[in-house]
């Protein structure tokens, strides 16, 4: 039996060498932990991106390999914003979001009941659709796959967390503007 050249730096245990030669993993077959390569890349992917600081726990819990942690936190986070600056403290998922972000128009196209939360002024039809769009996708991220993080185990796979976590900034950054942004010195 050959002998492995790959151990890893959180369990020490060797990677066997028919894994380590075929496959690039971004953590331990072993014991699940993030490499510590993986863990620089995520940084430095968090530090492009201006990752919001309000997400800045679910950047640590993904980095402590605790993917599905991660994710759910991603998710309190953004519905406890969005609950914050709407005002509307008894609603939740979809509804909160539908409520957050809808607005109503009269027949000649004028905003005749204005947006919880806003994302724009509303003045043209692109920033109205902008403001309808945010709406869905809000919507959407709570209806479908905040729902699988909540209620069930969800998927403990490293891209979909690091997904989830930059399309629920994406989000944030349209809510809070960049004020949300953190710095790279923090």
């Amino acid at each position: 039996m050959k002998k492995s050249l790959y151990k890893c730096k959180n369990c020490d245990s060797p990677i066997p060498p028919e894994l380590a030669l075929e496959i690039k993993f971004n953590f331990c077959p072993l014991c699940g932990k993030l490499y510590p390569q993986t863990i620089e890349f995520l940084e430095n992917y968090f530090r492009i991106i201006q990752l919001t600081k309000e997400l800045k726990p679910s950047s640590e819990l993904l980095l402590r390999s605790e993917l599905n942690v991660s994710v759910r936190e991603a998710f309190i986070k953004f519905e406890t914003i969005v609950r914050k600056k709407s005002g509307l403290k008894n609603l939740v998922g979809k509804n909160l979001m539908a409520k957050a972000f809808s607005f109503k128009m009269d027949s000649d196209k004028k905003v005749i009941e204005e947006p919880k939360i806003k994302v724009n002024d509303l003045s043209s039809i692109s920033k109205k659709n902008e403001q309808e769009g945010i709406m869905y996708l809000a919507m959407g991220l709570m209806h479908g796959i905040r729902n699988i993080y909540m209620h069930s185990e969800g998927t403990r796979k490293l891209f979909y967390s690091i997904q989830i976590i930059t399309f629920v900034d994406l989000l944030l950054k349209q809510i809070l503007g960049w004020e949300s942004i953190a710095t790279c010195s923090e």
